[in-house]
């Protein structure tokens, strides 16, 4: 997204530059070089439509490291919760998940459900604090983000291991109680036919990190206009 020359995005760029000014690391991924690039710290090119596995990789990158905000994902997300012992991942099912209906081309989603506990809400739920039950959600995003590698991303998005590990070092190294990573996101996102994928997979990323806590929040979906 080139915010530097959108219409309607100029106090989006302003504080950029403010936030630069300061320290803030500007990293600007998208398949063509703008304005925006230039003003950036670094341009990371990556294929058209691909952004749903460099974002995997890097919730591969943050999980296998323990690079991800331990304290906040126990507490303050469903990782820790129980998962049915009938879920199965696209692993075990070749590219499909537990429940699809072929014959209506949908998911019947009974096996995805939490395991209740006998007393309570439909909120009261299972729970493995340590997140080493190997059906937490914990434990089923790790294995279903485990094939999203840096050599993944060279061959499908065209992003160098070097450029791969700048962007995942600095989401982590800048993703701390006292510091926030922010996704400005737009069109990009937004108008892609997979965008809702892209914007759920950010979304579990900046849950990780712990980031959706900050006052600068989760996202920052830009304006539709260009």
């Amino acid at each position: 997204r080139d915010v530097e020359r959108s219409r309607g995005l100029g106090d989006v760029y302003k504080r950029q530059v403010e936030a630069k000014k300061r320290g803030a690391r500007i990293i600007h991924v998208d398949p063509r070089y703008t304005r925006t690039s230039a003003f950036a710290n670094r341009h990371i090119g990556i294929r058209g439509g691909t952004d749903v596995v460099l974002l995997g990789a890097i919730i591969k990158y943050v999980l296998d490291n323990g690079l991800y905000f331990h304290d906040y994902v126990v507490n303050y997300t469903n990782a820790a919760s129980i998962i049915s012992p009938d879920f199965k991942d696209t692993e075990d099912l070749e590219g499909l998940f537990s429940g699809y209906d072929a014959e209506k081309g949908k998911y019947v989603t009974d096996s995805w459900q939490y395991v209740q506990k006998p007393e309570g809400s439909s909120w009261n739920v299972e729970k493995d604090m340590t997140l080493e039950d190997p059906n937490t959600v914990f434990q089923i995003l790790k294995r279903h983000y485990s094939r999203y590698t840096p050599e993944m991303v060279e061959e499908t998005c065209g992003i160098a291991p070097e450029d791969f590990y700048y962007l995942a070092d600095s989401i982590a190294q800048n993703s701390t109680p006292e510091r926030t990573t922010c996704f400005a996101y737009a069109l990009g996102f937004t108008q892609h036919t997979l965008g809702a994928q892209f914007i759920r997979t950010a979304a579990i990323l900046q849950l990780l990190m712990g980031n959706a806590v900050s006052y600068t929040h989760l996202t920052l979906p830009t304006t539709p206009y260009v």
